[in-house]
């Protein structure tokens, strides 16, 4: 009767910790969707909806890059909510902000360089080129603010708080589309002004997260102390950590980019097709991505509290979410592929090119679904040597397979391998988990427990 309540009241945690980050996710695709609508109503019509598009894109992977921000952060202070220790709590913040601002820093600083490679991405297109240009000197001015709000985000999930974050997430996202709806109207600022109303939109979220974490958590940042900012601690494990996930999301952006590049070889009616199949995947991770960041905040909690039972029962009670959804997902993509299909195009030759390859889409989330949680787990377990090791393998086969073959299953085998690569993920994690389970639920960090003034 005990473990199952424990069970109840464990499923009732994830439910309330993922949902807040599934509904901020799915304003997502919204503002991509409004940033998008709002270029061809500009003078420049075709030309700023290419350039934002191209421009967006390269500045979005290149934040991602930088996702480990968040990573390192939830996993370090979920461990630390879990011990009680207040100290490394704020330790672990003023880490985080300081390698936030550095960062943020040297995304400024390459911004000449980040030119280039956008002039590059457009080829032979001068007038999207020069637009996107413009688009991206502007963009990177927010980009300490966007390395804060990962900073930020992070150690609101490492406090077991994803409705911060939610509310973060959706006022940021309204400011940007009212800002950049106005400033397009300007003369003359076209994309520039859609730039300008998402970085404004970047740092006053970061203002609206300082200030509601002070709101909530005043008691605990009274121990903050600023001189920690200016302080690099060398912790057990903190910056190879920070190393390993920075190479996972290098692989990461590396294969999603990779798809769309070799999706151009095969024509335009294939680029297009892959990229609203891909939309698919998107969609489904929308939702993994809501349990996974679950995972992590409740994995470290629980390595924190060194509870081993209940680190085993959260990987339990994560998969009976998981696996029910993904059948779902994947028996709708199967069945009614084509209302979906078009929903986000009116072109029938898009869309019948795009139903081929509709079976390969289907099996994403089956094949996907165990990855995104384990990736939740190794998070929160700090366990960032696994997360690259399994990205590693995981990567080699996807490019391996692909170029193996494609000459003799062209665009198949671009799927077949984006299906093998996420299984691989899935299947690795697993056997590492296994094979390194207990010296996994060791955490990093840990001090002596102290009464928390929060629960």
């Amino acid at each position: 009767m005990k473990a199952l309540s424990l069970a109840r009241t464990m499923r009732r945690r994830i439910v309330l910790l993922a949902l807040p980050n599934i509904l901020s996710n799915i304003t997502v695709p919204l503002l991509s969707l409004v940033d998008v609508g709002l270029a061809g109503h500009t003078p420049e019509g075709k030309t700023a909806i290419g350039a934002v598009a191209v421009a967006s894109g390269v500045v979005s992977t290149l934040y991602w890059l930088f996702g480990f921000l968040r990573m390192g952060t939830t996993g370090f202070v979920a461990q630390c909510f879990g011990a009680r220790d207040l100290k490394q709590i704020n330790q672990h913040l003023a880490q985080g902000l300081s390698l936030a601002l550095l960062s943020g820093l040297l995304l400024l600083l390459a911004t000449p360089l980040v030119s280039l490679f956008v002039r590059l991405m457009a080829q032979d297109q001068l007038a999207i080129a020069a637009s996107a240009q413009r688009y991206v000197s502007i963009a990177l001015c927010g980009a300490p603010a966007a390395m804060l709000l990962y900073v930020l985000n992070g150690w609101f999930i490492g406090m077991q708080n994803t409705r911060i974050p939610m509310i973060g997430a959706i006022s940021i996202n309204l400011i940007n589309i009212v800002l950049s709806a106005l400033f397009v109207q300007i003369p003359g600022w076209g994309v520039e002004g859609l730039a300008l109303g998402t970085i404004i939109a970047q740092y006053v979220g970061v203002l609206l997260l300082g200030l509601l974490a002070v709101w909530r958590y005043g008691r605990v940042l009274r121990h903050f102390c600023w001189r920690d900012l200016f302080r690099l601690r060398r912790r057990k494990g903190y910056f190879s950590t920070q190393r390993d996930l920075f190479i996972r999301s290098a692989l990461l952006s590396a294969v999603t980019l990779f798809f769309t590049y070799a999706s151009t070889s095969y024509g335009e009616e294939v680029v297009a097709a892959n990229t609203l199949l891909l939309q698919f995947f998107h969609l489904f991770s929308y939702f993994m991505d809501g349990f996974a960041y679950a995972g992590e905040a409740l994995t470290g909690r629980y390595v924190g509290m060194q509870r081993r039972d209940l680190v085993q029962m959260l990987v339990r009670q994560l998969f009976s979410f998981g696996w029910p959804l993904a059948v779902l997902t994947s028996l709708l993509y199967l069945l009614v592929p084509s209302p979906l299909l078009h929903l986000l195009s009116d072109s029938p030759e898009v869309v019948a090119v795009a139903l081929r390859w509709v079976p390969y889409i289907a099996f994403v989330p089956l094949l996907g679904f165990a990855a995104f949680l384990w990736d939740g787990v190794f998070v929160g377990a700090t366990y960032a040597r696994g997360l690259r090791t399994s990205m590693l393998l995981a990567s080699a086969l996807f490019f391996g397979l692909y170029y193996l073959s494609r000459a003799s299953w062209g665009v198949a085998a671009l799927w077949i391998s984006f299906d093998l690569y996420l299984a691989a993920r899935g299947i690795v994690q697993w056997r590492l988990w296994r094979r390194y389970r207990p010296s996994l639920l060791e955490p990093i960090t840990l001090g002596r427990p102290k009464s928390l003034p929060f629960p």
